[in-house]
C-alpha cells in the first residue's frame, strides 16, 4: 500500500474514533442519574457527605459542561492516562489489565473453533454444490445464525449444566480450584470455557462456512480455472490447489474484522456465564454509570476494530498486486 494511501487511512481512523467516543460520551451523561448521587447504602458515594460529593464531582469534571468533560478526558487520555473508576477510585488500565487475559483467551479460543469447523464445511460444501450435504449445511448454519446469543446461553445452560449436569453452569473456575493441581485446575478451566466459547463462535461458524462456499465457488468459475479443468484436473484439486489461493484475498478482508466482532459479542457470553472479562466488566460499568471505565473500553474496542480493518486493507494490498499499484 502507498504511503501516501497508509497515512490517509490512518488519519481516517483516527478521527473515527474520536467520533465514536465523542458519541458514546455524550450517550452516557444522557442517562438519567447521577454516579455520586446520595443512594443510602448503594453506590459509590455510600456515607458520603454532601461536601465529599461535591469534591468527587469536581475531580472528575462532572460540575461541568460535557463537551469541557469529554475534552479533558481526551487530554489525559493522550496523555496515557485513563482515569479512575467512579465506583472503587481504582485505576481503570489496572482494572482493564486484570481482564483483558480471560476476554483474549475466549475469543481466540473461539476464533479457533469458527476457523477449525467452517473452513472445511465451506469447502466441503463447495466440491458438491446442489448435493445433500450442501442443502443441509446451508439449512443448518441459516437457522444457527438467527439464533440469538443470549438464547442460545440460556439453552445451553438449562439442557447441558442443569439438566444432564455435564459442564459446569457458569464462572471461570469451581470453588475450590485453587487447591487442586495444574493438571486439575487447567481441565476445569477447560470446562468452564466450553459453553461460552460455543455460544462465542457458533454464529461466526455459520456465517464464515457460507462465505467460503461462496468464495471458492466463485473462485472455481474464473476463466484461469476453467482452463486448468479442461487439462482434466478434478473440482476438488482445483479448488484445493488453486481455489483456496485466490480466494485468500476476500477473506483477509472478513478476517481483519472477525476478532473485534468477537470482542462485541463477548459482552453477552461474559454476562450470562459470569465470566469476569471486558465484557462483565462494561457491562457493570453501564449499569453503574462509571464513566472512565466506560470510555476506556470503547476506545479499546474502537481501536482493536480500526486496527483490524487497517490490517485487513494492509494484507490486501500485499496479497493483490493491483491493489498496491492503486
Amino acid at each position: 500500500m502507498p504511503p501516501r494511501a497508509i497515512v490517509r487511512r490512518l488519519l481516517t481512523a483516527v478521527a473515527t474514533l474520536a467520533l465514536i467516543t465523542l458519541i458514546v460520551f455524550g450517550l452516557v451523561h444522557l442517562a438519567p442519574g447521577d454516579p455520586f448521587a446520595d443512594e443510602g447504602d448503594a453506590g459509590p458515594a455510600a456515607g458520603m457527605t454532601a461536601e465529599r460529593r461535591a469534591e468527587l464531582r469536581a475531580l472528575y469534571h462532572l460540575d461541568r459542561p460535557v463537551l469541557v468533560q469529554y475534552v479533558a478526558w481526551l487530554a489525559d487520555v493522550a496523555r496515557g492516562d485513563l482515569g479512575r473508576s467512579f465506583h472503587d477510585r481504582r485505576p481503570v488500565a489496572e482494572k482493564i489489565r486484570e481482564r483483558v487475559g480471560v476476554t483474549l483467551t475466549l475469543n481466540l479460543l473461539a476464533l479457533v473453533v469458527m476457523v477449525t469447523a467452517a473452513v472445511p464445511i465451506g469447502a466441503a460444501a463447495a466440491l458438491r454444490p446442489g448435493s445433500r450435504f450442501d442443502r443441509l449445511a446451508g439449512a443448518t448454519t441459516y437457522a444457527l445464525h438467527a439464533v440469538p446469543v443470549f438464547w442460545a446461553a440460556l439453552l445451553l445452560q438449562i439442557a447441558l449444566a442443569v439438566r444432564l449436569g455435564w459442564l459446569p453452569l457458569a464462572g471461570l473456575e469451581s470453588d475450590g480450584a485453587a487447591a487442586l493441581g495444574w493438571g486439575a485446575r487447567l481441565f476445569d478451566r477447560a470446562a468452564h470455557l466450553v459453553l461460552p466459547v460455543l455460544c462465542l463462535s457458533y454464529g461466526g461458524v455459520a456465517y464464515l462456512s457460507r462465505f467460503v462456499r461462496t468464495t471458492l465457488l466463485d473462485t472455481a468459475a474464473a476463466d484461469a480455472l476453467r482452463a486448468a479443468r479442461a487439462r482434466g484436473l478434478s473440482r476438488g484439486a482445483i479448488l484445493l490447489r488453486h481455489g483456496f489461493r485466490q480466494a485468500s484475498v476476500p477473506m483477509l478482508t472478513l478476517a481483519g474484522l472477525i476478532l473485534p466482532g468477537l470482542l462485541g459479542g463477548s459482552v453477552i457470553v461474559e454476562k450470562v456465564f459470569a465470566i469476569p472479562g471486558l465484557g462483565l466488566l462494561f457491562v457493570d460499568a453501564m449499569f453503574q454509570r462509571d464513566v472512565p471505565v466506560v470510555m476506556a473500553l470503547t476506545l479499546l474496542s474502537g481501536v482493536a476494530t480500526l486496527a483490524g480493518i487497517l490490517i485487513a486493507d494492509a494484507s490486501y494490498a500485499l496479497a493483490d498486486p493491483r491493489v498496491r499499484r492503486g
